[in-house]
């Protein structure tokens, strides 16, 4: 080997000796970085050790300060203390006099002690002791528990008819005398009308509206979706109309935009009227709009309550 090193030339007993001087200093490197990593292996980690046991004490305050439940076991236990705060007994009750106290007091869960306030609140009444098992919430078996001791008085429920009898007749008769301007009219008032609820009522007012602010016929309610006759029939009696709120058009100076917002007026009704007044210039009456073949006899009578006729001087080119 040394025979064969004195045949290289200079360069290459150069680059051969340096390539030895590395190799050496690579092996002794990594001696060294091994020796330094199994020394820092085997000294402790003080600062990791310190926040670990901080943790751990942490997590035992906590277990100290509250138990942790999931959703089902949170609902439970506080049923759990319910049950426990209130002692339950059973005694003879009214389903329509007890308070929410006795109602608990019964065992019966929050929740189904309010569904039955809320039944009574809305007029609900319980006139036999059958009904009070159509609770939302409530179970059979608390029903049945229950049912032994549920008094509810026949003369109660008398009464209960009576009043409700009563109160009939009384809307019923006020219904009957009101009378009401059909085009001034707002939705409580209509609402005061027999078969008038809040639905019909802000159908009729968005109508009225759309007409121009006002009806010229009772009869004109049946253009409304699902408007029927016999509540019509039930009503009209206690309408009256003033057709001078109506707010006409100009028909004049309207563009077909305008035109064609009316109910009473299509797209191409509109288009017809405004190029027969870019003919004539102006339209005088209805009896202009006559001969436009887009208008039938019942659109002309419809119109002639929501057209103004002022005439406008005006040139189109």
């Amino acid at each position: 080997m040394f025979k064969l090193f004195l045949y290289f030339t200079k360069e290459q007993k150069v680059a051969l000796i340096a390539f030895l001087i590395l190799l050496a200093l690579a092996i002794t490197a990594s001696q060294l970085v091994h020796l330094f990593v199994k020394n820092k292996k085997n000294e402790p980690d003080v600062e990791f050790i310190a926040e670990y046991q901080n943790f751990e004490k942490s997590l035992q305050n906590k277990k100290t300060d509250y138990q942790q439940f999931s959703p089902l076991d949170y609902g439970e236990s506080q049923n759990f203390n319910l049950k426990n705060s209130t002692s339950v007994a059973l005694f003879a009750f009214n389903p329509n006099k007890l308070d929410s106290a006795g109602f608990i007091k019964l065992g019966l869960k929050p929740y189904v002690v309010k569904n039955i306030l809320n039944y009574r609140t809305k007029g609900g009444f319980f006139e036999k002791i059958d009904d009070f098992e159509k609770i939302y919430g409530l179970s059979a078996n608390d029903f049945e528990k229950l049912k032994p001791f549920i008094k509810i008085q026949p003369k109660e429920i008398t009464q209960n008819k009576d009043f409700l009898e009563d109160k009939k007749t009384t809307i019923f008769s006020n219904s009957d005398t009101i009378q009401l301007e059909l085009n001034s009219a707002d939705t409580t008032q209509l609402k005061l009308l027999r078969g008038i609820g809040s639905g019909y009522a802000r159908a009729i007012v968005g109508y009225r509206n759309r007409l121009g602010g006002g009806f010229y016929s009772v009869s004109q309610l049946l253009e409304i979706n699902n408007f029927s006759l016999e509540t019509l029939k039930k009503i009209e009696k206690n309408l009256s109309v003033d057709a001078s709120l109506i707010q006409k058009i100009e028909v004049n100076r309207a563009t077909v935009e305008k035109l064609k917002l009316h109910p009473y007026i299509n797209f191409y009704q509109a288009k017809a009227i405004y190029e027969l007044r870019r003919k004539n210039t102006v339209i005088h009456s209805i009896e202009t709009l006559k001969p436009l073949k887009e208008l039938t006899d019942e659109d002309i009578e419809k119109l002639f309550y929501y057209l103004d006729f002022k005439g406008i001087e005006r040139t189109y080119r």
